[in-house]
């Protein structure tokens, strides 16, 4: 299923015995384009109202009709998980002892956006075999995960040609793989009309965080011809292969 980040943020986080909390942010892979956590609110759940990171390695169903995504936790899971200081960076060594604690396997061990698998919840049961493999996972990991605030990305200017021509709207998310498909981009102050077009994440260039600036190495003439997003079409067949058609036909970034 294809939804808007902004559609789900909204949705409550239920555990296997009762709802934890609301969704507040995700943190984003932003070399892999990947949503690696969901960021929940715990406050009238938790007596500190403390936030706590949900990975979709958990996740059990989404249900659009009552707003709540279920994950595979307890609510004793949930609070027993390892502490996070809210001001710092996540960081590598926070995520293995995480892992760790739930069992999961690595996703940053293998060639994909989820090591070998397709989808997050594979990763379900794998932490033993990762520990059998040691050698294994040092040789592939990373100590920088590029873990970013989907919260703080929104709203960022998009630069084409050296040009501002919108900025950072939403986020498209394949709940399938959790990897974001397409970028909507909002116009409304460079083409008339204000549309909000669709971008791939390859024609992405550069994100400068500091500048709050998305750089991407399309001219302004094809951000033009990106396709227009119609939250209404985005699980529609026949819409998707259009979008993607028309997104394959430009150009990659560089």
């Amino acid at each position: 299923m294809f939804t808007g980040l902004r559609d789900i943020q909204r949705f409550t986080i239920a555990a296997t015995d009762g709802d934890i909390g609301v969704i507040k942010d995700f943190l984003f892979d932003d070399r892999a384009w990947t949503i690696r956590y969901m960021y929940v609110d715990t406050h009238k759940w938790l007596p500190l109202g403390e936030k706590v990171l949900i990975s979709p390695i958990s996740l059990r169903e989404i249900d659009t009709d009552d707003e709540k995504i279920h994950v595979a936790l307890s609510k004793q899971q949930i609070k027993d998980s390892p502490s996070i200081d809210e001001e710092k960076t996540v960081s590598r060594e926070y995520e293995e002892i995480l892992f760790s604690y739930l069992g999961y396997g690595y996703y940053w061990t293998g060639p994909g956006a989820w090591g070998e698998y397709a989808n997050p919840t594979s990763l379900v049961n794998q932490h033993a075999f990762e520990q059998a493999n040691t050698d294994l996972v040092e040789h592939n990991k990373s100590h920088a995960n590029h873990l970013r605030s989907i919260d703080e990305l929104q709203g960022y200017d998009v630069i084409a040609g050296g040009q501002t021509v919108g900025h950072i709207h939403d986020l498209i998310l394949d709940t399938e793989n959790w990897e974001i498909p397409f970028i909507i981009i909002d116009t409304d102050n460079w083409l008339p009309g204000g549309k909000k077009l669709l971008l791939a994440p390859k024609h992405i260039d550069d994100i400068n965080w500091l500048e709050q600036r998305v750089h991407c190495t399309l001219p302004s003439t094809d951000i033009e011809h990106c396709p227009e997003c119609d939250h209404d079409l985005l699980n529609d067949n026949d819409y998707k292969l259009k979008v993607k058609r028309v997104l394959q036909s430009l150009p990659k970034a560089k």
